[in-house]
């Protein structure tokens, strides 16, 4: 069963430092330049664990545009609870979400949950119809 954390949740902290760790190790692979500690309290930050630990985490901002964007890390060979958990997540927010593939094994997870491209690595989770 996934479990879905958020800073605020004492259950965060027992698995912080191997979010922390997964991504800074992820973190030029997801192109992101801030913190760990920035994205934790500036993002709405959603860390998903299971009975084996931790699978990840998805963090949503809004970019200069007004636009509401996603982005995440993983442990590796977790394609299916991947999935689950951005599913799980889409369901949280009445506004189109986009995001940004920096890979062909992103881009093939957004496109399974239901994103649509935009152009080259730019897709859209359309909410707003």
């Amino acid at each position: 069963m996934i479990r879905v954390l958020i800073p605020s949740d004492g259950e965060f902290y027992l698995y912080i430092n191997d979010c922390k760790k997964l991504y800074e190790y992820n973190q030029a692979k997801i192109q992101d330049s801030n913190t760990f500690d920035f994205i934790c309290n500036n993002t709405f930050f959603y860390m998903f664990v299971c009975d084996i630990g931790l699978i990840g985490a998805i963090y949503y901002f809004i970019d200069e545009d007004g636009k509401l964007f996603l982005n995440g890390f993983a442990n590796r060979k977790m394609h299916k609870l991947n999935l689950e958990c951005l599913k799980m997540s889409l369901e949280w927010f009445d506004t189109d979400i986009y995001a940004q593939a920096q890979n062909r094994a992103s881009a093939l997870c957004l496109l399974r949950c239901g994103f649509k491209r935009l152009k080259e690595n730019v897709f859209v989770f359309i909410k707003s119809l």
